[in-house]
This record gives C-alpha cells, sequence and structure tokens, in this order.
C-alpha cells in the first residue's frame, strides 16, 4: 500500500505561531501611536476653544472699545496735546484731584441718580464726571453727549442732572472766605500799598436767556444794560481774583443794592464779622453802581468805589489818579467772571430748557474755577 503523502502541517503551524510574536509589537506600536494622536488631537482641541473664547474676549472688549470711543481713558491716552484740558478745562492733575474730592471711594458713587441708576451704574464714574464737565465747558448738547457716549440722550441728562446737584451740595460746603490774615498776606505789594484794608471785590454779572413765554417774567428779566431778558448775579473775588461767594441767579432787572440785600451779601459780611474774618474800617471795592455804603456803614465797613463826578466840576488830578488805581486792580474781579463764564454752558444765552436748574449749574462752574490756577501770582 502506497503511503499518501502528508502536509507539512508543522511547518505552516510553525511559521504562524512565528509571525504572530512579529504583528503583536505594531500593533501595540500602531496603538500607541493612535492614543498618541487622540491626545493630541484633544489637546488641539482645548487650544481651540481657548483661541475661540480668547478671539470672543477681544471682539466684545472691541466692541466696548468702539461703543465708549469718546471716553476719559480715550482722551487721556491720546496724542492730541492737551485734549482733556479742551474738553474740561483742567489738566489731568487738576481732573483727578477733583474727581478724588467728589469721589472718595470709587467703588462706591455718592451721586444719588434720579432713575435708572443701575444704566447709570454701567459707566465708569470718570466717565460721568467727564461728560458732566464737557457739557459744562463745551456747552454739548444732551443729545450730543449721547451719541459721543453711546447711551440715549435721556440717559446723558440723568446723569448730568444727578451730578450737578451732588456737587452743587459737596462743593457747596466748602468755606472759602479766608482769614484776615491770609487776605492781607495774599496781596500783591503793589495792591498792599494802595488798598491794604479793601480786603473783597465785587461786582454783577448777566447771562443772556431765552425770552421766556409769560410776558410779566419778560418785564422782571429784562435788562437795559444788555438790552436782552438775563438773569443777574453779584460775585465775590479777594484781591487777585481768586473766587470767595456768589449769590444765587436773580431776574435781570434787580438793582445792583437789591441784589447784595436779597442774595445774602449783607448777612454774610455780618458773620464775616462776627467770627473776626473782617475787622471795623475794613473796606469792600465796588463800581459806582453799587450805592450800598450805608448798609455797610451799619456793620462797620468802609465801601471803596471810585470818585463820582459832578455836573459843575471836573474830577481832581488826585480823584482821577485814586479812579486809575481802583480800574487796574478790579478789572481781575472781570477776569474772575469771563473765567466762570468760559464755561460755556452758563457764558452762551440761557435756554428756556434749564431754567429749572441754571441756579445750580452757575454756582457749580464758580466752585469749580477754584481748582483751577491762581490769576495773579507774587512776583518772586
Amino acid at each position: 500500500m502506497q503511503d499518501t503523502p502528508t502536509k507539512e502541517t508543522p511547518r505552516e503551524g510553525t511559521s504562524s505561531s512565528a509571525s504572530c510574536p512579529m504583528q503583536r509589537p505594531e500593533r501595540e506600536k500602531e496603538k500607541g501611536e493612535n492614543e498618541d494622536l487622540k491626545r493630541r488631537n484633544e489637546d488641539l482641541r482645548k487650544e481651540n476653544e481657548d483661541l475661540k473664547r480668547e478671539k470672543e474676549d477681544l471682539k466684545r472688549e472691541n466692541d466696548d472699545l468702539k461703543r465708549r470711543a469718546f471716553s476719559f481713558d480715550f482722551v487721556v491716552a491720546s496724542c492730541t496735546k492737551n485734549l482733556l484740558k479742551y474738553y474740561t478745562g483742567f489738566t489731568l492733575v487738576t481732573f483727578m484731584s477733583l474727581f478724588s474730592f467728589l469721589v472718595p471711594d470709587e467703588s462706591v458713587s455718592p451721586v444719588k441718580y434720579i432713575s435708572r441708576k443701575a444704566a447709570c451704574m454701567s459707566i465708569p464714574l470718570k466717565d460721568q464726571l467727564f461728560l458732566v464737565l464737557c457739557r459744562l465747558r463745551k456747552g454739548f448738547p444732551l443729545q450730543d453727549l449721547g451719541f459721543r457716549f453711546n447711551i440715549t440722550m435721556q440717559l446723558s441728562s440723568i446723569i448730568f442732572n444727578s451730578w450737578i446737584h451732588y456737587m452743587y451740595l459737596r462743593l457747596g460746603y466748602l468755606s472759602l472766605w479766608p482769614s484776615r490774615n491770609n487776605l492781607i498776606a495774599q496781596m500783591t505789594p503793589e495792591y498792599k500799598r494802595l488798598f491794604s484794608t479793601t480786603l473783597a471785590m465785587i461786582d454783577c454779572t448777566e447771562l443772556k436767556t431765552d425770552t421766556p413765554s409769560s410776558l410779566k417774567v419778560q418785564s422782571q428779566c429784562f435788562s437795559n444794560y444788555k438790552s436782552s431778558t438775563t438773569l443777574k448775579a453779584l460775585v465775590v473775588t479777594d484781591s487777585r481774583g481768586s473766587f470767595m461767594f456768589s449769590t444765587s441767579l436773580f431776574s435781570g432787572n434787580i438793582s445792583d443794592k437789591d441784589i447784595c440785600k436779597e442774595g445774602g451779601f449783607f448777612n454774610l459780611l455780618r458773620d464775616l464779622v462776627a467770627d473776626g474774618k473782617l475787622l471795623p474800617g475794613d473796606a469792600i471795592m465796588a463800581d459806582k453802581g453799587f450805592v450800598i455804603d450805608k448798609e455797610l456803614e451799619q456793620l462797620g465797613l468802609k465801601l471803596n468805589i471810585p470818585p463820582f463826578s459832578s455836573s459843575s466840576c471836573q474830577l481832581s488830578p488826585g480823584d482821577i489818579e485814586t479812579t486809575r488805581q481802583i480800574a487796574t486792580h478790579r478789572v481781575h474781579i472781570e477776569r474772575a467772571i469771563n473765567r466762570i463764564k468760559n464755561f460755556k454752558l452758563v457764558g452762551r444765552k440761557i435756554p428756556g430748557s434749564l431754567f429749572g436748574s441754571i441756579n445750580e449749574i452757575w454756582l457749580v462752574c464758580c466752585y469749580l474755577t477754584t481748582f483751577e490756577d491762581i490769576l495773579v501770582r507774587q512776583k518772586t
């Protein structure tokens, strides 16, 4: 019987068993590479998500900067020289001094908003003060401010009126009348030689207004001096033109004597005499229109005004020289009043829409001039 050839099974088996140990490391290597790719892919995915979030943050920040392109920080960072002073009248140092005085704690707003407190508080306090000063200094309409700060006209009105009321109260607590010794020490040598006991200068100023609809109010506010309807205030400065006091605004036809009485100037002088800041014999410098010598005499004070000339005779050379000397120094109170009116909201014609708050606006502008440089400095 012929033997049947047998298959070389063992060889094949041997070959198969020999190839398995070679494939297993390759699979494990591929598996390891796949795990590495998965981890790398996961890392890239996370990195991509982080970049997307960063992109969204930058987009929001960019949109916010676009919305608030006109802001305190934007103006301060501008390459344009003195841009902050152009808009507000103050340098950066002065602005920050004023802000620190008005806002002792920046984390808490001291302003009591008329309404929409949450919307107001979404705007930084420095930007709110910047908005107010821009309106006072440049006379920007509320609609213009709303566009510049990307807020509604109503919100800009709320911020402005709320801050004006707060500033009126806060600044009104300042005691601006120095002691008698300080007033004398601050006089220039020339002024001290001529008027050593004349410690204050007074003058009236008028603000033109829109014509009121009421005929009665028109007649009360009509000023023959300005040939227009006006509001009138009394301003008091020291010998260097530094602001010390102002009355509220009265109708334009009030006399200089009446505004001294109704505005509380005589009461102020009485208190100053009682406190020793004025002594009997001290004088107040004024223009010829102030016929208040008797009222001052009752307080123990004198009135220093230019001499009057009569129809029958001319001024003597001595009177002419006195008139010149008084006029030379009274120019400083005129400069002080012009400084107040550099705030164009009160320097221009007052619209009827501001009649309800113009008193507070006027006095705030008066007090803000005390943060500016001194008009007349001592020569060293």
